[in-house]
């Protein structure tokens, strides 16, 4: 097992124990304030009381609805400006490969050490089980290798000084697309922001509880309400950290079709 998969397990652990406490936390706030209420006296369950409980809770409702709305909106992001990059990098391969193919072949070297990082940055950003663990060090002396070889080539023509200008031109992209995954791997939420929200679902369903009848049909509409906002939770956590290897993962379709068009010749 790599340790890019011994990380993403650690994620995993702590996500789903994260989830599982704001499940816990906002189903059993219902149902302390189902079995709290029917221990109040009758005056503190009264309609002026309901009616000033529930507007406060509705204050709550909308602060945090707006909170998991902006978080998943910053998480969803985060996936998308990764699986980009991604996307980005496996063109710029492809077209780089291009470039030294039509350079003749005095760039068969610079195509081989082409082929050789981009394997082995598909090894590095998506592992399997049985593949060795890769480190962003060997990936990136490979990348040096790389443009080593494109800057040794001496062209003889215009036409080939303008494929080795491309040729280099793209290969910075490669190297900076390198640096935005390394640089932004996601958004991280802070646990003690996670903590507060969790205390604002938990108040919203103890107000809940209080004026509702204590039956199995309000029971479960706690349950299942629970668990859709837990969902909320534990996609924002997931989005949130798109290049660990988690459930949603960015695809590595782009970079493994890459793998195939640069090995066909």
């Amino acid at each position: 097992m790599t340790v890019r998969m011994v990380q993403a397990s650690m994620f995993h652990s702590s996500y789903l124990f994260i989830c599982a406490c704001a499940l816990a936390a906002m189903f059993g706030g219902g149902l302390v304030g189902l079995f709290t209420a029917r221990a109040l006296p009758a005056h503190h369950r009264s309609k002026e009381s309901a009616a000033v409980v529930k507007m406060l809770a509705a204050v709550v409702a909308s602060l945090t609805s707006l909170v998991l709305a902006l978080m998943l909106s910053s998480a969803s992001s985060a996936y998308s400006v990764n699986a980009g990059i991604v996307t980005k990098l496996s063109s710029d391969i492809i077209q780089l490969d291009h470039m030294l193919r039509a350079y003749g072949p005095e760039a068969n070297e610079a195509r081989t050490n082409l082929r050789a990082y981009a394997g082995r940055k598909n090894e590095e950003l998506f592992p399997v089980a049985t593949a060795p663990s890769m480190a962003p060090r060997e990936t990136a002396d490979l990348l040096d290798t790389l443009l080593d070889s494109i800057l040794s080539l001496s062209p003889a023509d215009r036409r080939h000084t303008a494929l080795a200008s491309q040729a280099l031109t793209i290969t910075n992209n490669i190297y900076a697309e390198r640096w935005l995954l390394w640089e932004n791997p996601g958004t991280t939420v802070p646990v003690q922001f996670l903590i507060v929200m969790i205390f604002w679902l938990c108040l919203i369903f103890v107000s809940f509880g209080l004026f509702a009848p204590a039956n199995l049909t309000v029971i479960a509409s706690f349950f299942l309400s629970s668990l859709a906002v837990t969902g909320a939770i534990f996609l924002i956590l997931e989005l949130g950290e798109p290049m660990h290897h988690n459930w949603l993962q960015v695809s590595g379709d782009p970079l493994r079709r890459a793998l195939l068009e640069i090995g066909r010749s």
